[in-house]
């Protein structure tokens, strides 16, 4: 007879109504499960004030249903009044309040919480709070609000699963996106990366889902591979025992994360996000793209012994641009400069690191500064690889000061990178792959989204200012800087 079961009691002191559960096996929202089979309504949800676990259970309860809120992992052989069990992060009791839980037959590989409290503090300008009873870190980014909520973690067999919920935060109704992917328990995806937004307004908004392994993907990581490759790592279990892991995995793992970061932004700007709002809506994209990498690496941080990763220096970047120290006027840093007489400014740009196997990605927002009631601007992601060296950049442009069109497409330069030879490729959003005839990833970013922007100029029959053409060069003094700061 297994002995992995749990038994929640209805009252404390374990009396009143129960019921006991066994076997391993997850239970995603207690409202559907009665303390009894007969047919009267008496859920269990919010509703258990003491529990007691078997000699082979390990289980995990949750504050709020779908595996979410405030958490806390019980052994074996455990009695509890839930009165007098606090959650992991010691801020209150569990009594009344469990709704969902994950139960084990034997400890789990992984500390989830651990997982989540490292992947907040990666957000270490966010505000962390509730909405709705949910936690999440609310982040200024690039002049706009944005909602990171904690991740919803469940561990399946050999893989662990991965949710992360995102608000584009707005005045009467947020922009939502959704993202899930699986990893096994050495780091490497096991499951197809998939993105659904929820645009407000947008009538036609398709979920965006690409299989990390298939088509233009490849480029990207088998480039990545050939950059990275380094020493080894060092991989703690559960138990204490100590072993290498091949090099040549971990920067597979590490490539593939980055590969999508890298093709995401290029895929969705240009397809979906049409709408204007001063740069939100179309930062949102790059939001994600750090959100994965984010979590990615909270959860190497959780299976590898923490190594040393690149860093971003501010200052340096200021100083590439001219500027003498940031302005703090908005809700983030920004320096203003001239290009050709004309006036921008890029912000102070986001930034995320991979383990030292692998470099960084970074987001940046560039306006061009216009007494218009929004600015044009242009947003840019790159990525690095572990020596700090450019490994891919895309961006796209939004134009206000255009008439609106329901068919109107950001023009984007596609995704400039790199192929298993060392040769520069250009991945479009329809995933074609054309070979750059270019003496940089620099001089063909530049090239290529000049060329974007005229030919949308074209299509739409918008007459192209000087400083609008002359943002694409902004763009490019501020990707010099990146590459400064690294």
């Amino acid at each position: 007879m297994s002995n992995c079961t749990v038994t929640f009691y209805k009252d404390k002191d374990y009396s009143g109504k129960n019921r006991t559960f066994t076997e391993a096996q997850k239970v995603s929202d207690l409202n559907d499960v009665n303390w009894d089979d007969d047919s009267n309504r008496d859920d269990m949800k919010d509703d258990a004030s003491s529990i007691e676990t078997g000699s082979q259970a390990w289980i995990r309860v949750f504050s709020k249903e779908n595996y979410q809120g405030r958490t806390v992992l019980i052994g074996p052989n455990s009695s509890y009044n839930l009165k007098d069990l606090k959650d992991d992060n010691n801020e209150d009791d569990m009594d009344d309040t469990i709704a969902s839980f994950q139960l084990y037959d034997h400890e789990p590989a992984v500390n989830t919480t651990n997982i989540t409290n490292n992947f907040i503090a990666l957000y270490p300008n966010g505000v962390h709070t509730k909405k709705d009873d949910l936690y999440n870190s609310e982040v200024y980014a690039q002049d706009s609000s944005f909602r990171v909520y904690d991740p919803i973690i469940i561990l399946d067999g050999s893989k662990v699963a991965f949710t992360i919920n995102l608000d584009h935060i707005q005045g009467e109704q947020d922009d939502h996106a959704t993202v899930t992917f699986a990893m096994d328990f050495n780091g490497n995806f096991t499951d197809q990366i998939q993105v659904t937004y929820e645009i407000q307004e947008a009538t036609q908004v398709p979920d965006w889902l690409i299989k990390i392994i298939d088509g233009a993907i490849d480029v990207a990581a088998d480039a990545a591979k050939l950059l990275a490759d380094g020493a080894e790592i060092i991989l703690t279990d559960g138990v204490g025992v100590v072993a290498t892991v091949d090099t040549n995995k971990l920067i597979d793992y590490t490539a593939k994360a980055i590969s999508f970061c890298v093709d995401h932004i290029n895929t969705v700007l240009s397809a979906v996000f049409t709408l204007q709002d001063d740069g939100g809506t179309m930062y949102f994209p790059a939001m994600v793209s750090h959100s994965i990498a984010r979590l990615v690496l909270a959860y190497y941080q959780e299976l590898y012994v923490e190594n040393e990763t690149l860093t971003f220096d501010g200052t340096k970047f200021l100083n590439s641009l001219g500027g003498s120290s940031w302005n703090n006027s908005k809700h983030n840093a920004y320096v203003e400069f001239s290009v050709n007489g004309y006036p921008y400014r890029s912000y102070y740009p986001d930034s995320s690191f991979y383990d030292n196997q692998f470099g960084m990605l970074s987001s940046v927002k560039i306006d061009a500064v216009t007494d218009n009631e929004k600015d044009d601007h242009l947003i840019m992601q790159s990525t690095y690889d572990l020596n700090g060296n450019l490994f891919s950049v895309v961006g796209s442009i939004d134009l206000f000061s255009r008439d609106h069109d329901d068919d109107y497409e950001a023009p984007t330069s596609g995704v400039l990178t790199y192929n298993d030879q060392g040769e520069m490729m250009h991945i479009t959003k329809d995933g074609k792959i054309t070979k750059v005839l270019c003496d940089s990833l620099e001089e063909a970013y530049e090239k290529k989204m000049i060329m974007a922007l005229r030919y949308t100029a074209k299509k739409y029959d918008i007459e192209l200012t000087q400083q609008q053409i002359g943002l694409v060069t902004a763009s490019s003094s501020v990707l010099a800087a990146t590459e400064a700061g690294i």
